[in-house]
């Protein structure tokens, strides 16, 4: 299936999904389509057994400058439960993307601000160049942070960052990003793609179950108590185990000194 402005590309050797916003000349910005063809894309990954980890980057200069107030607007005529929703497309955007346990890397190349500052918040691992930048932007339309925002800059940064960049809307640029937390890793930028390919292909070496299942305990902590948590992880531990097939390679590969080759069964 192809989409407007976003390439879906899936490498099924490396079991690795690259999606490339691409609108470069709006800076990978978000319209009314392209909403819904991420909201696909991202139903594709999630059930897509080939795919093991997922990165995210954009076309050109920028990651994504958030929603596209020029593109394509809703049709005027909806249906009841539409014009009612409480939920905006952003809303949406970012509940679908955190839903997703797979793991998802962000290879921010340029600006991400507005939705594509949640959308690079909702990705698990940041990777980012001298080029990268953030901006909240929410505040000067006259918005309060969407897309997840709220939840998680202040878990990523700290609770007074998150304040400061969310109500001041102040650009971030590269070096402070890393220091704070926003960027994970910080590479040259013409090595930006083969570090995010380097990294994808690390994870992609672990049995994938475990690797699912560690990154639903890890987003469900979030909200939890400790002993909740330690709930979660011997719940989880039994869910990764039922991939029979991983977990003796898993066994068999460290009992006879050998790279594992797992399967995700």
């Amino acid at each position: 299936m192809a989409y407007a402005h976003l390439d879906y590309h899936v490498d099924a050797a490396r079991h690795v999904a690259t999606l490339t916003l691409n609108k470069p000349e709006r800076l990978n910005a978000i319209d009314q389509r392209d909403k819904l063809d991420i909201l696909d894309a991202l139903e594709r990954v999630q059930h897509d057994d080939s795919v093991w980890v997922v990165i995210w980057t954009g076309a050109g200069r920028g990651f994504c400058s958030g929603a596209d107030l020029q593109g394509p607007r809703p049709d005027a005529a909806q249906d009841l439960n539409a014009i009612i929703d409480e939920d905006t497309w952003i809303s949406r955007q970012g509940k679908a993307l955190y839903a997703i346990d797979k793991p998802m890397i962000a290879a921010v190349n340029g600006v991400a601000a507005g939705a594509g500052f949640s959308l690079a918040l909702c990705c698990d691992i940041r990777i980012g160049s001298p080029h990268s930048r953030f901006v909240t932007v929410f505040q000067e339309r006259s918005l309060p942070p969407e897309g997840g925002m709220s939840f998680l800059l202040s878990r990523i940064v700290g609770l007074g960052r998150a304040m400061d960049l969310s109500l001041t809307s102040r650009r971030v640029e590269a070096d402070e990003a890393y220091r704070i937390g926003l960027l994970d890793r910080l590479v040259p930028h013409e090595e930006l793609m083969t570090s995010t390919n380097e990294l994808a292909d690390r994870i992609c070496h672990l049995p994938p179950a475990a690797v699912r299942v560690t990154k639903r305990a890890i987003r469900a902590g979030l909200e939890a108590t400790f002993a909740e948590s330690t709930g979660f992880e011997s719940r989880y531990g039994e869910i990764a185990r039922r991939a029979r097939v991983d977990a003796k390679e898993s066994a068999d590969s460290f009992a006879e000194r050998r790279a594992p080759r797992y399967q995700g069964r």
